[in-house]
């Protein structure tokens, strides 16, 4: 009896283990199929879909690059990125959002260069603000 109780906790570990393993690994959305690299005479060039960089500062995100692809040249130290989404987070916790169609980040000096239909988006505080005060009310009319 006491033997099949402990290959019973065992399995039951087994299973335990296997499963936050899983749990652990399913996590990680990245695929080879999103990454492809290929080498050079001047290094290392790696492209990669669904780029995404956030910068963080005491556990507080301060930017955030995000982009369709993005393409690593070493040989220029720069990334060349389509549909680029960049989002700064000021002191105050205010979003300022910059899209655009084509840009190119400076790998050395972290210069970023904005290319086609860019356009900026600042969160409005005194909007959002109204919303959070006042809650929805509805009026009734008498007919």
């Amino acid at each position: 009896m006491i033997n099949k109780l402990r290959i019973l906790m065992l399995l039951l570990a087994v299973f335990v283990a296997g499963y936050a393993g899983y749990s652990f690994l399913s996590k990680f959305k990245t695929t080879a199929e999103d990454i492809k690299v290929s080498i050079t005479k001047e290094g290392v060039d790696v492209e990669i879909k669904k780029f995404k960089v956030v910068h963080e500062s005491a556990g507080r995100k301060e930017w955030e690059l995000k982009a369709d692809i993005a393409q690593i040249n070493q040989a220029d130290e720069t990334t060349k990125m389509s549909n680029v989404e960049y989002i700064f987070i000021n002191k105050n916790n205010k979003k300022f959002m910059v899209y655009a169609d084509s840009g190119v980040l400076q790998n050395k000096t972290d210069d970023l260069n904005l290319e086609g239909h860019v356009k900026m988006v600042i969160e409005s505080a005194l909007v959002k603000d109204r919303f959070k005060k006042e809650p929805v009310s509805q009026k009734q009319t008498k007919p």
